[in-house]
């Protein structure tokens, strides 16, 4: 499955810079592999702190919202895979954006992290509703 990401390390402070490199993904998305992005997709969302407390507030109130609380995972580092001390919360929703309210969404979340205390709000991906990496698991 090919998952589309932004996670920019730029703070998302606000939504114009974002718009034009959101709306590359979703034409690539949209042209290359017939995405319908009207319709419903699932997005992930992440957020990196050393706390894991302060992570599982967030994720607490974010399920509150309506999101799924997927988990909070410990970060190794890519090289030798050791924890780094970091860890990072992935909540999911299924739900319809544009560009426009994307970017909003990260303004949202990124004010989040702030009032939570949380080190970063590291971005966001999507993929189709159902197209799960249950796929990439049986090619290997």
């Amino acid at each position: 499955m090919q998952r589309f990401e932004q996670t920019i390390k730029f703070m998302f402070r606000e939504t114009k810079s974002q718009i034009e490199g959101i709306n590359e993904i979703f034409e690539t998305a949209k042209t290359e592999d017939g995405w319908d992005m009207s319709g419903e997709m699932l997005y992930s969302y992440y957020f990196v702190d050393s706390s894991v407390e302060k992570l599982n507030s967030l994720g607490e109130k974010l399920h509150a919202d309506g999101y799924d609380f997927i988990d909070v995972f410990e970060l190794g580092d890519e090289e030798t895979e050791e924890p780094t001390g970091e860890y990072l919360l992935h909540i999911d929703k299924v739900e319809i954006h544009t560009p426009e309210s994307l970017a909003e969404r990260n303004v949202e979340f990124q004010n989040l992290a702030d009032e939570f205390e949380v080190e970063t709000y590291d971005g966001w991906e999507f993929g189709e509703v159902g197209d799960y990496d249950e796929d990439e698991d049986a090619d290997e």
